[in-house]
């Protein structure tokens, strides 16, 4: 059951719907919404005492149209940018890379969650997981059935295109399914977290309620362990995950060589044959390659002196397409390389189209808004021509529906950065490609709420080598499906 009070702050009233089955904290968010007095800080008088994070909204009787009084101070506004505003009709048509009035949706910061933002929108990237979503019905009472009914809620207004919009409920019933974002500093504010974190656990919970979104997802590997103080033949077995790791250490440079170092570790155990522990090699092949393939660089370790999560500077270039041919077992190697080398000969011939489009002249005949329609009309075109292009390099035994990438090769779609030191500081941003755009020139950051777009040289700025934006979780998309 739902009812409409009035929130009154700074002597300003704010009309509100308040629903009465959801607890205190999502009544304070949404508060917080309205005043910009984060949670923490707020005194919410209503009869029956102080409003709290666990309190039943339905004790306190409340009645419609009832002013209810809150205390605290608001966080300093955002000062207005300072350049002109700029309509469509107004701008250069070479400026018009896209469409001002219809950007992705930022998420609103609710105090420390620009790691949950962030992660939000790279996850939204993936077609398949919003489709799901879209049909998705609540069949239970649980956590996780909660988490992702109120991410489909979420989702569905992100598809609308909102300017900007409060996850409130996404935020609360994720507290409640996973505590150890609910976290508090000694001041009682909410601590900042460690977005992979948030990300593998939103994903995990998602694909737990999904039969069959995981094949999208799933990286399979062959693994062979030897010991290495005998001549015993090695034992063969099998892995899966849900993502590639990049350790970095003084020698990694670039991508690949962190995620192929990865493949392989050293570990000790007890042999039988030598009746002692032993070392022995574990050696990694990839057997699937999945349609879209988390990468995680591990850049925090914990630092016992300071007690936190710290960050490693280190600058690590990761590529826009990515050939993961010598990550595979020998047994599919033939068969990917085969399908590789055809999708790169349909890659040339539409760089070919790209460059004819880019040369094309807009009619002088036709107004700034016509000229803005007409590029998008012919933007979709090429979009559509290239998607066929690529299917004549797939074979007619490919089913999309596998969730499997029949090439190795990749293209990057999303980034997740941090900008700080530590994990438990800092701040998280996403990258995300403008996949309308065939040209693939654009990209949207998303700030929390700020949406801007950016192109590929600040994307490739992200490699890091400082306490600035680094790249912290990737994902990337097979090519040609």
């Amino acid at each position: 059951m739902s009812i409409e009070v009035n929130v009154k702050h700074a002597g300003k009233t704010y009309p509100v719907t308040v629903d009465l089955s959801e607890n205190g904290l999502t009544f304070k968010h949404q508060i917080y919404s309205l005043t910009n007095v984060p949670p923490e800080r707020q005194k919410v008088l209503l009869k029956g005492g102080q409003l709290k994070d666990d309190s039943d909204l339905k004790s306190f009787n409340l009645k419609p149209n009832q002013t209810i009084m809150v205390l605290g101070s608001a966080d300093a506004p955002v000062d207005a940018p300072k350049q002109d505003v700029k309509f469509v009709e107004d701008l250069d048509p070479k400026d018009l890379n896209f469409n001002p009035n219809n950007e992705p949706s930022g998420l609103v910061n609710l105090g420390n969650t620009c790691y949950l933002n962030s992660s939000l929108q790279s996850l939204f990237a993936v077609e398949e997981l919003r489709n799901r979503l879209e049909k998705y019905t609540k069949n239970g009472t649980g956590v996780e059935q909660n988490l992702v009914f109120h991410l489909k809620e979420l989702f569905d207004k992100m598809s609308q295109r909102n300017k900007k919009i409060t996850p409130l409920n996404f935020l609360t019933t994720m507290r409640l399914s996973f505590p150890q974002f609910s976290e508090r500093d000694d001041s009682g504010f909410y601590k900042q977290q460690d977005a992979e974190e948030a990300y593998s656990q939103i994903l995990s919970a998602i694909l737990g309620q999904f039969s069959g979104l995981d094949q999208y997802f799933k990286i399979e590997f062959k693994t062979a362990t030897r010991c290495l103080e005998t001549s015993e033949d090695p034992v063969y077995g099998y892995e899966d995950a849900m993502k590639l790791a990049c350790h970095i250490t003084i020698n990694t440079n670039f991508l690949k060589d962190g995620l192929m170092s990865n493949l392989k570790e050293t570990i000790e155990k007890h042999n039988e044959s030598l009746g002692r522990n032993s070392t022995y090699e574990i050696t990694r092949k990839i057997t699937r390659l999945p349609k879209y393939l988390n990468i995680h660089f591990v850049r925090f370790f914990w630092k016992r002196d300071t007690g936190k999560k710290s960050k490693i500077l280190r600058k690590v270039q990761f590529p826009f397409q990515l050939d993961l041919i010598d990550l595979v077992d020998e047994g599919i190697k033939e068969d990917k390389a085969k399908i590789r080398d055809a999708i790169y000969k349909v890659e040339k011939q539409n760089e070919e189209e790209s460059r004819a489009f880019k040369k094309t002249k807009k009619s002088a005949d036709l107004t700034t808004r016509e000229q803005y329609a007409q590029q998008k009309e012919e933007l979709e075109k090429l979009r559509q021509k290239w998607t066929d292009n690529f299917k004549t390099a797939l074979p007619d035994s490919y089913d999309p529906s596998s969730g499997e990438n029949p090439s190795s090769l990749y293209e990057l779609i999303s980034v997740i950065a941090h900008q700080g030191s530590s994990a438990d500081s800092g701040h998280y941003q996403c990258f995300a490609k403008d996949q309308q755009d065939p040209t693939g020139e654009n990209w949207y950051k998303f700030n929390d709420d700020k949406v801007t777009v950016v192109s590929r040289d600040k994307i490739e700025a992200l490699a890091g080598g400082g306490e600035g934006d680094s790249a912290l979780i990737l994902m990337y998309k097979a090519v040609g499906i």
